[in-house]
């Protein structure tokens, strides 16, 4: 099984090291359980019109600079965005418990290099996580990206860590 190539236009791009809190404020950590109504909080501190716009887009693509998702390991933080519709966010570099907390959920996150200064918002890109490619439709620019390792990969067609663990027979 693989995971298929997506399109979506890029909705936002975010600077280096945009973290957790900035993502979903602690303050919602325990109130909401719900990730649908958690969501409408998405980025509200740096970006106020995320939800908004992230609803009236069709498969939006997060683009962000390096760093993304530092500080806190916060579960919800990847949880929400998948919530807003993303269908992937690709960064220069991850904190690296964002990243796994991120295919733990099923949310696809690629890493390419000087990614953040290479597309614009509106953007429409193609990507191939089998191939590692990301062809922006918009200008006929490709850039490329370490393939999504097989057992990653197999973690976001099951769509995430738990249901991959039910599938196999690994978790009731």
């Amino acid at each position: 099984m693989t995971l298929e190539p997506i399109t979506g236009k890029v909705l936002r791009i975010f600077p280096q090291d945009t973290n957790t809190d900035e993502v979903i404020s602690g303050k919602y950590k325990y109130d909401e359980l719900d990730l649908s109504k958690l969501a409408v909080h998405t980025f509200e501190s740096i970006d106020p019109d995320f939800y908004t716009d992230s609803k009236h887009a069709e498969n939006p693509i997060v683009v962000t600079a390096s760093n993304f998702g530092c500080g806190s390991s916060r579960e919800q933080a990847p949880q929400v965005i998948a919530a807003c519709g993303v269908g992937c966010v690709i960064a220069e570099s991850f904190a690296r418990i964002f990243y796994r907390n991120g295919f733990n959920i099923g949310l696809p996150l690629i890493e390419c290099a000087g990614i953040a200064e290479k597309v614009h918002e509106d953007d429409e890109l193609r990507i191939d996580f089998e191939n590692g490619s990301i062809t922006n439709v918009t200008t006929g620019e490709e850039y490329g990206f370490s393939p999504i390792p097989k057992f990653m990969q197999e973690l976001l067609d099951s769509g995430g860590l738990l249901r991959y663990l039910k599938e196999k027979g690994g978790y009731e």
